[in-house]
């Protein structure tokens, strides 16, 4: 499931690359004269980034809000960092009763057209698969070659040995200077290339071709050096690098191909502008007669990680390169402010997603749940959108024995860098004594243990539902099936004493087609990283505002967003630690029960001593207590609760709190 994911965002990515790069292409045209050469390459890094950065940036500029909702597929991979705690007993299963908008009578009479859905949808997950499995060939395909191709070359350059002659490293050292370069580049000589080029990222050469150099003349040799020097001066070595990654990533897509060519003619004239910034204008006639000179007929073939005096050697470019030469001007400040606007304004235009196509910054869409979206409520408490907090679908049975949806609850789950878990847990009978239980979720890790405790310590028959592969769990406490089904492991258990047969059991299992028409009772997310606060409905601190002992650094910033019936809280947290055992946590909150279920041990104001902080009444713990927060209290800007968790002395924690109520009263 994850290589679907992965290759949804290879896609959309891609398609909002090619956008993007027909705009920059229209720019370059449209100002292929007026624009200078340097921008005329900098305005391709935005190609760069959208091609391999796994984000959305919103913009209501964009140019993706012209186009319909959803047209543009969803990008699977999460662009927040998001996290939940595995401490699970936190999580109250009771609930309260709820009715199902749709009742039961009417599910049943759907499940006919509703079980046909699945197969179509089947189909198309098994295309989509195909398709990543192809993608991902290519891409190692590519990644294998253009790595051998590199090796190859390595291994063979570096037994040539270094220049020694004593004008070569002498013109090297004068071209560094003139370039503000400390360091001097190797120079190697070698038959394996057609044209001078710079080689190496952590230790680059300069590479000269042994056909050339009996024949340059000394002002050649320094044309090369300066030319050189200014790719390795611009970091065109690792641009090139992270263009062909892109390249590799999207090999599929030949407009990608193209504009990267386009790139490198970019920057060759780039290069040659800056070499020109360096030179007199009585100069710029004979650096064009070297490139003219050093022209051969022969055609050496582009590698991967170096930058040639040639860059794509073709009668065309040569041809705008001196063209260029020829009408050089260094860039007035009028068409500098020009092309900084340009960039900016293609930035917001083509590199950023429109807003109402964007992912949400809480989870992703799969393919499944795009298709099925308008069978799904939209909306839950306000502004909270469940299906977007979801990476599937949930599924209900049309068959449940004549018992009622009473209690639903759902997580989502990632944990940096890799899990990317959603879970859906759907309790039939009643909240306190269910009669059967349906447990679903994306990361399969066997019997989940608070829903079905001491069950699969029983026996285990391999079987059927339908045409999959599942297990059956027979114990004293109850029997249980699991299965995985489309990448979602499911798993139904009922107890003994719930009056749900093995049969009943089967039947509600092969029944499990119906999508999740109603939002669920309860729902968790928790993230962790620099997005924490995405999706919080009150702005939170950064770590520099709030002042902590010495020797504490920030560790990590989390949120928590619980959604229990009516009931909800949102809790942002920062975390502070030192080498040793000292720490201190800040939690910002609102909301019902902000910080939990209120016990004795948390609220007597016995425990706490009342002081003003900057007009602010704070209380402090008295004693040290590590049940106790060390400070609580309200901001009153926002109303905001604020505790602070921490094993330092009081007057540090008074520090904190001064500087969090500072910090609040400017925002």
């Amino acid at each position: 499931m994850e290589l679907e994911l992965v290759f949804n965002w290879v896609i959309k990515s891609s398609l909002m690359a090619s956008v993007l790069a027909v705009l920059i292409l229209l720019v370059n045209y449209a100002l292929r004269n007026k624009l200078a050469a340097k921008w005329q390459y900098a305005i391709w890094m935005l190609l760069i980034i959208r091609l391999l950065i796994p984000y959305d940036i919103q913009s209501p500029w964009s140019i993706y809000s012209l186009l319909p909702n959803n047209s543009i597929p969803s990008l699977m991979v999460n662009q927040a960092n998001i996290w939940m705690t595995d401490n699970d007993t936190q999580i109250d299963l009771s609930g309260k009763e709820i009715q199902l908008t749709n009742d039961q009578s009417i599910l049943n009479k759907q499940s006919n057209t509703k079980s046909e859905e699945p197969i179509a949808e089947d189909l198309s997950n098994v295309y989509i698969y195909i398709l990543a499995i192809i993608w991902l060939v290519g891409v190692l395909i590519l990644a294998i070659l253009t790595i051998a191709a590199n090796l190859r070359f390595y291994f063979k350059v570096r037994r040539e040995p270094s220049v020694t002659n004593a004008r070569m490293s002498n013109l090297m050292q004068e071209c560094s200077r003139i370039l503000g370069i400390r360091k001097n580049l190797p120079i190697i000589i070698t038959n394996r290339i057609e044209a001078p080029c710079l080689y190496g990222i952590v230790s680059p050469k300069l590479l000269l071709p042994k056909s050339l150099v009996n024949r340059l003349r000394e002002e050649n040799i320094r044309h090369i050096f300066i030319h050189e020097l200014a790719h390795y001066k611009r970091n065109d070595i690792l641009i090139n690098w992270l263009a062909v990654a892109a390249q590799i990533v999207h090999w599929f897509n030949p407009l990608i191909w193209y504009s990267f060519a386009k790139m490198r003619e970019d920057c060759e004239l780039a290069c040659d502008a800056d070499s020109l910034s360096f030179l007199k204008p009585e100069e710029y006639q004979s650096y064009g007669l070297s490139i003219i000179s050093l022209v051969t007929p022969a055609q050496s073939s582009w590698l991967p990680g170096t930058t040639g005096f040639f860059g794509n050697k073709n009668n065309q470019q040569i041809r705008r390169r001196i063209k260029m030469i020829k009408f050089f001007q260094k860039p007035t400040l009028k068409w500098t402010w020009t092309a900084i606007v340009i960039i900016i304004s293609l930035g917001l235009v083509g590199f950023t997603n429109s807003i109402s196509n964007a992912t949400p910054a809480a989870g992703a869409s799969t393919p499944k749940q795009t298709s099925q979206s308008n069978q799904l409520s939209a909306v839950m408490d306000e502004s909270f959108d469940y299906n977007k907090s979801l990476s599937f679908t949930p599924l209900l049975p049309s068959y449940t024995a004549g018992y009622q949806l009473t209690d639903s609850t759902a997580y989502k789950e990632i944990t940096p860098p890799s899990n990317n878990d959603s879970r859906y847990l759907a309790s039939y009978g009643s909240s306190e004594e269910f009669k059967f239980r349906i447990y679903e979720t994306t990361s399969p890790k066997g019997m989940h243990p608070l829903y079905f405790a001491g069950i699969d310590q029983g026996t285990k028959t391999q079987i059927k539902i339908g045409d999959v592969p599942a297990t059956l769990y027979e114990s004293e406490y109850g029997n249980a099936i699991q299965f995985i089904k489309n990448g979602i492991e499911y798993t139904v258990g009922a107890r003994h004493d719930g009056g749900i047969s093995l049969n009943d059991l089967k039947k509600i299992c092969e029944s499990i087609v119906v999508p999740v028409n109603s939002p669920p009772t309860n729902f968790f997310i928790d993230k962790t990283g620099p997005t924490a606060s995405d999706g919080l409905s009150f702005k939170t601190l950064q770590p520099g505002d709030i002042v902590v002992p010495p020797g504490h650094k920030f560790q990590v910033a989390s949120s928590r967003i619980s959604i229990e019936g009516v009931k909800k809280s949102e809790v942002f947290t920062m975390s502070y630690t030192t080498a040793g055992a000292s720490f201190l946590d800040v939690e910002i909150g609102k909301g019902d029960q902000t910080f939990g279920e209120q016990t004795p041990v948390l609220t007597p104001d016995s425990d706490f001593d009342m002081k003003q902080i900057d007009g602010t009444e704070v209380k402090l713990r008295k004693t040290h207590n590590d049940n106790l927060p060390a400070a609580k209290f309200t901001i009153p800007e926002n109303g905001l609760e604020c505790m602070i968790y921490s094993t330092v002395q009081e007057s540090e924690v008074e520090k904190a709190a001064a500087s969090i109520l500072q910090a609040y009263s400017k925002l």
